[in-house]
């Protein structure tokens, strides 16, 4: 198996070598990752500068793959450079990417980019920022990565893992989580006002969601489908365009 590792934290995350160690066992691992934090770039590419993709050290001395743009410019450069991978691993991302975070999310993001090749990809979150236990999501990793040749491919999945979970795995649907309500107003020194996105979103419960299963201790597996498509509306849209042609409004 050929492994394309990438994140939106940066090249010298140690997680990646985490992760890395982990799966040398199942084939050739490379990493190519941001050369700079890149968190909240969502499925952005860069088009307006030129990107570099050069080697560099990884937090253990060893060396790894940087690029001067987003976690999906990774995927995009990862493949043209080092050739196609059989599956994406994004992460270990340190921070949920639960619900609607998901659109926000680089880690996602460059899952998302894998997937739009028809390439297998995982996005992996720890719900810990502060101590984040890498090692243990990496053994996490391998153990969807032992059921690889039972999985409907291609696949997509965005996996959440919880501090002290169950080491249960729960199949999962998205979330509601809303951050309009966390914006904060404020003066600058010069007396002009500024804004700053902070706070906890505002959740919505369901009881099949990611968000619900992490809170309860269960690892998270979202499957995501790159159809944002509303069929549902599709058909309204066509019934009510036909009405409106038919009579003449």
């Amino acid at each position: 198996m050929r492994i394309l590792i990438t994140n939106d934290d940066g090249v010298h995350s140690p997680a990646l070598v985490y992760l890395r160690d982990a799966l040398v066992r199942y084939g050739q691992v490379e990493i190519v990752a941001p050369e700079k934090e890149a968190s909240a770039s969502s499925h952005a590419i860069t088009t307006h500068h030129p990107l570099r993709f050069y080697p560099c050290t990884l937090s253990d001395g060893s060396v790894g793959w940087a690029v001067s743009g987003t976690p999906a410019d990774c995927v995009i450069l990862g493949m043209l450079k080092l050739g196609k991978p059989d599956i994406v691993i994004s992460g270990i991302n340190p921070g949920a990417n639960l619900g609607d975070d998901v659109t926000y999310s680089g880690t996602v993001g460059a899952a998302f980019e894998a997937a739009l090749y028809g390439i297998n990809a995982l996005a992996i979150s720890v719900l810990d920022y502060d101590n984040p236990d890498y090692e243990d999501a990496a053994r996490i990793v391998t153990r969807i990565l032992d059921g690889y040749d039972d999985i409907l491919k291609p696949f997509f999945l965005n996996v959440n893992i919880p501090s002290n979970h169950k080491d249960e795995l729960r199949i999962t649907k998205l979330g509601r989580r809303l951050w309009s309500n966390n914006v904060q107003e404020r003066m600058d020194p010069r007396n002009k006002p500024y804004f700053w996105i902070s706070g906890a979103p505002k959740e919505i419960v369901d009881t099949d969601s990611d968000i619900y299963a992490t809170k309860n201790g269960y690892i998270s597996i979202t499957p995501i489908s790159l159809d944002l498509t509303d069929y549902t509306k599709v058909k309204e849209l066509r019934q009510f365009f036909n009405y409106r042609k038919n009579n003449k409004l």
